[in-house]
């Protein structure tokens, strides 16, 4: 896909979508799955003030307004740089941005993120799934853009 105006729409759909499913997922597992145990994980619907590990929990305001400096800069780079974008590139900063566009969303117009996965196996703080696009995007990317530049390097 070499065409800057497929990609763009390309990571419109993929954000749209990854979006779409987080929103679904949510739904779905807070009205029918509250306090189930899968085993490996239990559904166990929180409101989290906060960012990670409920941090800043009484700074709504602040943490938005970090969300949006946030998207706005990753989605300035990605325009910008979207020609040079890899099909692999283009999923996982779409699911990035889609992690933190439903995090933003929810917390405007709630107040507050709804977390709701426990995992059962390990001590780990109650997570969603935008929590999970935000960290496997982030990790991904950055993983990426470290072997690319070690492979210009050389």
């Amino acid at each position: 896909m070499n065409n800057r105006k497929q990609k763009l729409l390309c990571f419109h759909l993929i954000l749209i979508t990854l979006a779409i499913l987080s929103f679904l997922i949510r739904t779905i597992l807070v009205h029918n799955f509250n306090n189930y145990d899968f085993g490996l994980l239990k559904i166990e619907f929180i409101k989290n003030y906060g960012a990670a590990f409920s941090l800043l929990h009484t700074h709504t305001s602040f943490l938005v307004f970090v969300s949006i400096i946030i998207l706005v800069t990753a989605l300035v780079y990605i325009f910008k740089h979207i020609k040079e974008f890899t099909n692999f590139d283009l999923f996982f900063s779409a699911m990035l941005c889609a992690g933190i566009i439903c995090n933003l969303i929810e917390r405007i117009a709630d107040g507050y993120v709804t977390d709701y996965i426990r995992l059962t196996f390990v001590a780990f703080p109650i997570f969603n799934t935008s929590d999970v696009y935000i960290s496997v995007g982030a990790f991904i990317l950055i993983c990426n853009i470290l072997f690319n530049n070690e492979r210009k390097k050389t």
